[in-house]
């Protein structure tokens, strides 16, 4: 009976292995066909560039640095991304080419920062002065990100009844000290630098004195540089914005922003479609050949193989040693520095950061590589974006030359470290106790127990050795008096505007300024190419692991619960970064 039971079993389970591996071969099978497909679209255009055609900008949802792997539902469903670099490089490449007639920007509600959509505005400003080509905009919900960057255009249209959403910009910094209270978990916190707030979630329950001066300060000349493009763009007093602001006129008639002249008219989507046709003259019962950004690129993309090239990398996001995908990888990105300073085909570098900081010890290996670099005496520059904040700002020190947008968030130069106690979850709220048997004094450093006096004094002067490392970085990297570098930094966060002033940047400008920079401290006039780095490219093994990443788990929680997913993760992250950090708080400008 034994053996049968046995036998029985065996030949169910066998089944069952056999179902699964060819379900798994199926499904697998499945997506290499799908992906074929979708992954022979990504190089051929989808639209034929003809006369009269026109440059469609897409502005909403996210704006990414780069373009990013998409996922296969995301190729199912035939979901547009949208990356600053292609923008930039539409744009540019739309201003010579005679079959582009001019820009329709479809104004929506984007995610990105103010450093970002500059550069996207001063590139239609240059497209329009140089093409004489035209730039209409037009959106059912306009927002201020949106509205600052199509204020350039030579027309604004509005839904009838759409909204032109302009309330003045407001920070939000998420608290979790008290979630951290009850559930037990005490954040020890060591830190160098009186503006260094990016513990202060996990220490307070609202901004310290320190902190709300700095985030005012930024805040406000964010809105001031924003207020004056705006004004100078459309003729309307900085007074009249802010009174639209002020008054709540968001939710009023849009015939008032008609009259108010932020707008110049109101109109449905077929009588906007009506108005660009007039500009390319054609029929009305003609169709406009719309070129989205994506399709513009690859057509005009060609592969980079010149003996002169200066190259483009991209540091964007939080910076770790390793094990992420998703930042900045100083264990992939040390190496890659290392291979630019040894090809001779390399003329100069410009490091693209768009980083809030992250790790110290990664942060000090990037600038090391970096200054291998400036060994080999090719040019370095460094092109800011959002944020090139405390890590971030630490690997940018050292360039010889610092561009960034006025609206760019830098500095927080300052160190800190967060080490959790987890003993009042484990004993008042599971119950579970804990003894100790050790050796020598200091066996015990946990995070089941509370650091010792002597524990809390040894990893400040941890702190103190890493803070005097990173203010020592920068006055050398910025030719500084170290006691004048000290006087700025303690983690105080500037807008760029403010950082040009106490020499933490050299000039305002964009990736192009930068490139142009090093291309003439290389001394190689207009003969050279530009590269970016990491090079982008999609094949199936890219598909399969960014879709396998992402999960369905993962997307229902976030549609379900939002910023209150976000929190969640915060706190589920934390524990898995390096526990002395260069890096700014999260702060959510909107």
């Amino acid at each position: 009976m034994n053996k049968f039971v046995s036998s029985l079993l065996g030949s169910f389970v066998g089944t069952w292995i056999a179902f699964l591996l060819f379900g798994v071969v199926i499904f697998i099978s499945g997506i290499i066909m799908i992906a074929s497909l979708s992954l022979s679209n990504v190089s051929t255009p989808t639209a034929k560039i003809t006369n009269n055609s026109v440059l469609r900008i897409d502005l909403n949802g996210e704006i990414t640095e780069r373009p990013m792997n998409k996922t296969l539902q995301e190729y199912i469903n035939e979901t547009e991304q949208n990356s600053l670099h292609n923008i930039l490089y539409a744009i540019e490449k739309a201003e010579t080419d005679d079959k582009i007639s001019g820009i329709y920007v479809h104004c929506g509600v984007s995610s990105t920062g103010f450093a970002s959509a500059k550069a996207i505005r001063d590139a239609l400003l240059e497209f329009k002065e140089k093409s004489g080509k035209w730039i209409y905009a037009y959106g059912e919900t306009i927002g201020e990100t949106e509205y600052y960057i199509s204020s350039v255009a030579d027309s604004i249209f509005l839904n009838p009844v759409g909204v032109l959403d302009i309330h003045g910009f407001m920070a939000v910094v998420p608290f979790y000290k008290g979630l951290l209270d009850k559930i037990g978990v005490e954040m020890q916190i060591i830190r160098v630098g009186t503006f260094k707030s990016a513990v202060e979630p996990y220490m307070l329950s609202s901004m310290s004195d320190a902190n709300r001066l700095q985030t005012q300060t930024y805040l406000n000349n964010l809105w001031d540089n924003v207020c004056d493009s705006i004004s100078s763009a459309r003729g309307i007093s900085e007074q009249t914005i802010n009174e639209y602001a002020d008054s709540l006129m968001t939710f009023s008639s849009p015939e008032i922003a008609v009259k108010e002249k932020f707008i110049d008219g109101l109109c449905y989507d077929h009588e906007f479609e009506s108005k660009i046709k007039g500009l390319i003259g054609i029929n009305d019962d003609e169709d406009i050949n719309y070129i989205d950004v994506n399709t513009f690129v690859n057509a005009k993309f060609k592969p980079v193989k010149s003996s002169n090239k200066i190259t483009v990398l991209y540091a964007t996001g939080e910076i770790y040693e390793s094990g992420s995908n998703d930042g900045i990888n100083s264990d992939e990105l040390v190496p890659s520095i290392l291979e630019l300073a040894k090809d001779d085909d390399v003329k100069g570098l410009v490091l693209r950061v768009n980083s809030p900081g992250g790790s110290a010890y990664a942060s000090e290996q990037i600038w090391e590589a970096l200054e291998q670099f400036k060994k080999t005496g090719k040019p370095f520059a460094v092109s800011m974006g959002d944020y090139a904040a405390s890590g971030g700002y630490y690997i940018s020190c050292g360039a010889q030359r610092i561009f960034a947008e006025p609206t760019t968030i830098t500095g927080s130069i300052g160190i800190f470290a967060m080490i959790p106690n987890f003993n009042g979850l484990l004993t008042d709220k599971l119950g579970i106790t804990t003894d100790f048997v050790t050796t020598n004094a200091n066996s015990d450093i946990t995070v089941i127990k509370a650091l010792s006096p002597v524990q809390t004094a040894a990893v400040q002067r941890t702190i103190n050795r890493g803070y005097e490392l990173f203010t020592t970085r920068c006055a050398t990297g910025r030719k500084m008096d170290i006691n004048k570098l000290k006087s700025i930094a303690e983690g105080r966060v500037w807008d760029a505007t403010k950082a040009k002033e106490i020499g933490l940047i050299d000039e305002y400008g964009n990736t192009d300024d930068a490139v142009k920079w090093v291309a003439e401290k290389a001394g190689l006039g207009n003969s050279y190419d530009t590269e970016y780095l990491p090079e982008y490219k999609e094949d199936f093994m890219d598909l399969l692991y960014v879709t396998l990443s992402n999960s369905h788990y993962e997307n229902k929680m976030k549609d379900k619960y939002g910023m209150l997913y976000d929190y969640f993760e915060e706190i589920n992250t934390l524990l898995k970064k390096d526990q002395i950090q260069c890096r700014m708080e999260n702060i959510i400008i909107k």
